[in-house]
């Protein structure tokens, strides 16, 4: 007898997953946070409503200018006016942004900002500098005017994204950048640059390539190419072809173009110095050098599994351990790998790191020494600590905090636990640190570059407060755009820092009593980390031993000066050096995107017309579900079947309400499902109200005999249930990796019950009888039910399972009425990596039903040999020869189960590498051996087993398995072969 279950529904209730995930009714699954109850309001401007919240006032007003500016520049451009008004939710933090109900899902630190395309909201948090925060939010901008345009003049959003990407940072950042430059001259000089444009798409960032083809295409044929390759007719709606419409050429073409100019601008050193890179195991990030010089910290993705944060012997290379992790840990939201780094104690026993702790701004201590406490401090009145450092007597830390969307100094007194705001204004002020005798902050920021009145933000410069007159002063580095990550020598009459004289970033040496220069370093791409503010230079307090990271092959790595390197270099004079920075004909241009992006007054609206009101949580329609009409034939007969669904939400995704139906020419195929969903505050609740039909089939066959001559029995038995239930739902996530669910109900079921069975004869196949019987199906049942559920998951995936981490579901699910039995889950599971990149996957599952009526015939019982428990006896209950010896048929089935498996799961291309490396195919191999009983409170315990192996392959985010299994019990008892879409379990 086989099984096979079926649902009318899954294709209506697929939208309305949206709402059920948030509401943490996932079998499995990492929890999104609300930690804060943010209490938004609403600021109107002529395009935009703006919503924050009053931590963030001042800043919103800020955004809230530089949007309608944006919209003014961006409108020119494309020459289209957006036809609503624009939804445009501001965070204070990227933490704060992390917890968003706006979009589904987590959000990783690398997500700046995110346009939705339901109903085109813009989302972001305010970045660490102002400068950043006008970018990203034109970036978004430009997104928005992109999805009005696709809606009104057809042809869709579905563009490649150096297309869709390219487009908003050209227009955002215009055609030329130092992070623009710094990229081309890495991947030309590294030799990464593709010759081909669908090389070049799959293998290069489509931000930066996409920004670098579209410059390129706005300097040869002028900015209206943008607003014809988003406005084409109907002909040409493919990418190409819409190149082809603006530009007269073909992709390719263009592209050979392209990388000709490129090559000629870039392709030249000009007269680098070598650098012996400290290791080439992955990036590095965020150095801070031990007071002696003789250990670093940094962070790395070493593991392939996330950015951590390691311990380093600086002379040999030696990893010592790691300080902390995100990868199956839920211990910290993040760790802030691109824009922060720590420093030492004076003494070298602790070692200080911002992290985010539970949505809330932390600073870790690790003790370095064995033995030793660790110690935190979380900042519930921050909302991002981005750098620390050291008070030379080891007192205080001064750190530079993300609050209220404004990036300011302050101090925190570790005695008393008292934190002291030493700047308070919209100009970020960065990456301070403590001189020697304690008196004075070196630190960088906006606001020697940067005008209040225009809003016009620039790059970040040298200052230096003196702690105890409360006064900054700018330091004078001559023709330096910017400047980054100071450091102070040994005596405190100097300052090491990174800045890009001639166009390129480099570390630098100033006197402060002379402001005389020196280069240190010259290299090819420039000193930099991730992001161009990036911490990327560390300084020993004790011994003269710099360490920074350099941009090279697509990837910030660690370089190592010694002494004599360190107090050397090359003073710099006053001639210009040779430039870096392409000259302004040949890549950069004039044209309409760099000057409406240097016209800081058109379009900034006056702040004293902002006008504010309160927010108001009413459900309008979010999304609708793709209406569906089908037919065809089934057991039953022919169906017609019609649906559809439809999803309102506020707009910022607190409340959600899902409505699916249902209906077709026979009763039971009618089917409604009604979702509603409430994230307010960090309990979660909600309500379901369900009809569901449902279908379960049973197939048996069995040798008989049929007027004395052998014949096969085919029994086919048809189970159906409608269900009506209403039910309310209720979780409360402790952090990212653990939650408790509630939920209690009443349902009601129907059942109806159809047995076909057929006689055919052995030797010729003949159908020699047939029936079809319509037994009772049971009476009707009506019963109330509660669950709670205990669940965590903090698995790290691989291209098709996990690999590292545990998850755990254990639930109770007690319900009374017509039926009386307890539904009890127990679900574990543990996956290790002992050595790279062999991770060993464990499960053990239990899943029953106690009580009187646990074994009711109508309610259904689990299979054992599912693919889900047991592999290889799917077909077991169907092919059941009468031997008393096999295990098969009903002996399969119950209503109490026990499961364990143990999986060996590795990367095909790692298998090579020795890690865990994909390479071009995301595929893993793996070996197993499963086993489990089934039983019932009246039935025997029965148990199966099987081994095997196979290969998963992720095919378009999709794993799909090709396994070899042989069954050790049961009928088939040999090598049988599957394949099918499944995830590791």
């Amino acid at each position: 007898m086989g099984v096979l279950r079926l649902s009318s529904v899954c294709a209506i209730v697929a939208m309305l997953m949206l709402v059920s995930a948030s509401a943490h009714a996932q079998y499995f699954g990492r929890n999104k946070v609300e930690y804060t109850d943010f209490a938004f309001r609403i600021l109107v401007t002529e395009h935009f409503d703006v919503y924050y919240y009053s931590r963030e006032t001042r800043a919103a007003q800020i955004a809230a200018q530089l949007a309608e500016r944006w919209y003014s520049r961006i409108s020119r451009v494309m020459r289209h006016e957006l036809d609503r008004r624009q939804p445009l939710v501001m965070y204070g933090s990227q933490a704060e942004f992390a917890q968003t109900n706006v979009v589904s899902g987590l959000l990783p630190d690398s997500v700046g900002g995110v346009t939705e395309s339901s109903r085109r909201r813009i989302v972001m948090p305010f970045a660490p500098t102002m400068a950043e925060t006008d970018r990203v939010l034109g970036h978004e901008i430009v997104h928005a005017f992109q999805f009005d345009i696709a809606r009104r003049h057809g042809g869709g959003t579905g563009q490649p994204l150096w297309f869709i990407e390219g487009m908003a940072e050209y227009l955002a950042r215009g055609s030329t950048d130092a992070e623009a430059g710094l990229w081309l001259r890495d991947v030309v000089r590294s030799e990464r640059l593709p010759r081909r444009h669908r090389d070049a798409v799959r293998q290069l960032s489509p931000y930066q390539y996409g920004h670098a083809f579209w410059s390129y295409l706005g300097h040869r044929f002028g900015d209206d190419v943008v607003e014809k390759a988003l406005k084409p007719d109907k002909k040409h709606r493919k990418v190409n072809d819409r190149i082809r419409y603006a530009t007269g050429h073909d992709l390719e073409t263009l592209h050979a173009d392209w990388y000709a100019s490129v090559q000629q601008t870039y392709g030249a050193s000009h007269g680098s110095d070598p650098v012996t890179l400290w290791s080439r195991g992955g990036m590095q990030l965020g150095p801070a050098l031990s007071p002696d010089g003789k250990q670093a910290v940094f962070f790395s993705e070493r593991d392939r599994l996330s950015m951590d944060l390691f311990l380093a012997d600086v002379p040999t290379g030696r990893i010592v351990r790691k300080l902390a992790t995100t990868a199956a840990s839920a211990r910290f939201d993040s760790l802030q790998a691109f824009r922060s780094s720590g420093a030492w104690s004076p003494n070298g026993e602790w070692f200080v790191f911002p992290a985010v702790r539970q949505g809330h701004a932390a600073l870790m201590l690790i003790a370095m020494k064995e033995g030793g406490q660790d110690r935190e401090f979380v900042f519930t009145e921050l909302g991002q600590v981005l750098s620390a450092s050291w008070s030379p007597d080891g007192t205080s830390i001064a750190l530079s905090a993300l609050a209220g969307g404004f990036t300011d100094l302050y101090t925190f007194e570790l005695s008393t636990h008292t934190l002291q705001q030493l700047t308070d204004d919209p100009f970020a002020d960065l990456q301070p640190a403590w001189s020697h005798d304690g008196r004075r902050l070196a630190f960088v920021s906006e606001r020697y570059s940067s005008d209040a009145s225009s809003l016009q933000f620039g790059r970040p410069q040298l200052a230096i407060m003196d702690l105890a007159l409360e006064t900054v002063v700018r330091v004078d580095v001559g023709d330096s755009h910017a400047q980054l990550s100071p450091q102070w020598s040994r005596g405190d009459e100097e300052l090491y820092f990174v800045g890009d004289i001639d166009g390129s970033a480099n570390v630098y040496r100033v006197a402060l009593n002379s402001s005389a220069l020196v280069r240190l370093t010259r290299v090819d791409t420039g000193v930099s980390g991730v992001t161009p503010m990036s911490p990327a230079l560390s300084v020993a307090d004790a011994a003269p031993i710099v360490a920074f990271t350099v941009y090279e092959r697509g990837r910030p790595q660690l370089v190592v000066l010694d002494e004599a390197k360190a107090t050397g270099g090359t003073p710099v004079v006053d001639q210009i050096e040779p430039s870096l920075t392409p000259p302004q004909d040949l890549i950069a241009t004039r044209g309409l995107v760099d000057r409406v992006r240097d016209d800081q007054e058109t379009g900034l609206q006056d702040s004293a017309t902002l006008r504010d009101r309160e927010y108001s949580s009413r459900l309008s329609l979010e999304n609708l579900g793709q209406p569906y009409l089908s037919s065809g034939g089934g057991p039953f007969g022919t169906y017609v079947r019609a649906g559809g669904a439809v999803l309102f939400g506020d707009m910022l995704g607190e409340r959600r309400l899902g409505v699916a139906v249902q209906i077709g020419n026979r009763l039971r195929d009618a089917a409604f499902e009604f979702r509603f969903l409430n994230q307010e505050r960090r309990w979660n609740w909600g309500l379901v109200t369900e009809l569901e039909p449902g279908i379960r089939r049973y197939r048996r066959n069995v040798a008989i005999e049929h007027d004395g001559a052998p014949a096969l029995l085919k029994e086919t038995d048809y189970l159906q249930r409608m269900q009506l239930r209403a039910a309310g739902l209720l979780a409360y996530p402790f952090n990212r990796g653990l939650r408790v669910e509630l939920s209690g109900g009443v349902r009601h079921v129907l059942y109806h019950r159809e047995l076909r069975s057929q006689i055919s004869s052995s030797a010729t196949g003949r159908v020699l009888a047939s029936e079809s019987l319509t037994p009772p199906g049971g009476v009707p049942t009506t019963v109330a039910e509660v669950s709670a559920a205990l669940v965590r998951d903090t698995t790290v995936f691989g291209a098709t399972a996990p690999l590292l981490g545990s998850r755990y579901r254990f639930e109770i699910a007690p319900a009374i009425g017509d039926l009386s039995y307890t539904r009890i889950v127990a679900d574990y599971r543990r996956y290790v990596m002992p050595v790279r990149p062999y991770s060993i996957a464990v499960r053990v599952l239990h899943s029953a039903r106690y009580g009187p009526d646990g074994d009711d015939p109508r309610l259904l019982s689990s299979f054992l040999g599912s693919s889900s428990f047991v592999r290889g006896h799917r077909l077991d209950l169907r092919n059941c020869p009468p031997d008393p010896t096999r295990v098969c048929g009903d002996d399969l089935l119950g209503s109490r189960l026990l499961v364990s498996n143990l999986e060996l799961r590795f990367p095909i291309w790692g298998m090579f590498s020795r890690e865990l490396d994909y390479g071009p195919l995301p595929a893993d191999a793996f070996v197993f051996t499963d086993g489990g009983m089934v039983w019932s409170a009246e039935r025997r315990v029965t148990g199966i087993r099987s081994i095997g192996g196979g290969v998963r392959l992720n095919a378009g985010g999709l794993p799909f398995e090709i396994v070899a299994i042989r069954a050790l019990d049961g009928p088939m008892r040999e090598w049988q072969y599957d394949f099918g879409f499944r995830v590791g379990f």
